[in-house]
C-alpha cells in the first residue's frame, strides 16, 4: 500500500515537473527569449515580487482592521 502511494506521488511529481518545464519553453519562446532568461523572470522576479506585493496588501488590512471601530449601534 504505502509503494504503491508513493509511485503514484513520484507520478504525480515527475507530470508537474514536465509540466512547468513544458510551461516555461512555450513562455520562453512567446516572449522571444531563451529558456533560462524565462526560468529567471519567473522564479527570481516575478514570484517573490508577487508575494511581496501579497504580504504588503495583507499587513496593510490588518492595520486598517485594527484602527476600524464599527459605528454603534
Amino acid at each position: 500500500m504505502i509503494g504503491s502511494i508513493f509511485s503514484l506521488l513520484l507520478r504525480l511529481g515527475r507530470l508537474a515537473y514536465w509540466y512547468c518545464v513544458d510551461f516555461m519553453v512555450n513562455l520562453a519562446g512567446l516572449t522571444g527569449t531563451s529558456y533560462p532568461e524565462a526560468n529567471t523572470w519567473i522564479l527570481l522576479l516575478l514570484i517573490p515580487g508577487l508575494l511581496t506585493f501579497l504580504l504588503a496588501v495583507r499587513l496593510w488590512q490588518r492595520r486598517r482592521l485594527r484602527l476600524w471601530k464599527p459605528a454603534a449601534e
